[in-house]
């Protein structure tokens, strides 16, 4: 069976690969050779892999590919360059998404496994939950910063004598005076966001029709099983990206 999915995976993988990263329209995606001649085929595939073999930063323990183990590539911002997504393994460490700006990869993290966002607009949303806290927030990439430019959060209070409340805080485009109290002054918020989010395009969740490949690829020495009478020349790895 391990031998009849290694020549089914070889044979989605084996496709040309003149096209490295030319962008499509927005609704349709781009395919992006990664894989060529027995190496990763560009710089920034190359610096990609180098980065997720180090140790992550906030679990200072582990290498990224030792808790990150499944990745895609996402047009998130308008360069020809895509994003790396390090697709969720738990709710606790959330999707990592990588990018490069001046040659250094910059990382960003959801900290809950469901984001989104709009193919080459650099809008993120990360809207999710956890220990009575909700949160709807919107972030841009551009030039190589994630920045924050609208958060609706919820908070679930617990109070003396098992009485509780509920905290409503949002703030929009840097605005840093969180608006605090009733639900309703946040509601007047939330008008905005389609402004600023759901206007500017087809919202797209990180896991949905993405080509996704395990982060083992990554180790150092990798090379693919390959079926009889192929050679290493002849394995290409092309992703579909949007």
């Amino acid at each position: 069976m391990k031998r009849i999915m290694t020549i089914a995976v070889f044979a989605l993988l084996m496709m040309g690969c003149g096209n490295n990263g030319n962008k499509a329209e927005q609704n349709e995606p781009s395919e992006v050779c990664v894989w060529e001649n027995g190496q990763w085929a560009t710089d920034w595939m190359q610096k990609y892999v180098e980065y997720v073999r180090g140790k992550d930063r906030f679990f200072t323990d582990n290498r990224i590919i030792d808790i990150w183990n499944t990745w895609a590539l996402a047009y998130i911002d308008d360069d020809k360059i895509p994003e790396m997504v390090l697709l969720c393994p738990g709710e606790a460490y959330g999707k990592k998404v990588l990018t490069i700006h001046n040659g250094t990869v910059v990382e960003w993290n959801s900290w809950r496994c469901n984001a989104a966002y709009i193919p080459k607009s650099g809008l993120i949303e990360n809207n999710d939950g956890s220990m009575g806290e909700y949160w709807d927030k919107v972030f841009v990439l551009k030039d190589g910063a994630f920045t924050e430019i609208y958060n609706h959060t919820d908070m679930l209070l617990h109070g003396h004598d098992e009485v509780n409340t509920n905290e409503f805080s949002c703030s929009l485009n840097g605005d840093t005076t969180l608006r605090v109290g009733d639900e309703m002054d946040c509601h007047q918020y939330d008008q905005q966001k389609n402004d600023i989010y759901s206007s500017k395009g087809e919202s797209v969740n990180f896991d949905a029709s993405m080509s996704n490949l395990p982060a083992s690829y990554f180790e150092k020495g990798w090379q693919p099983t390959l079926p009889d009478g192929v050679t290493i020349k002849d394995y290409k790895i092309t992703l579909s990206v949007r």
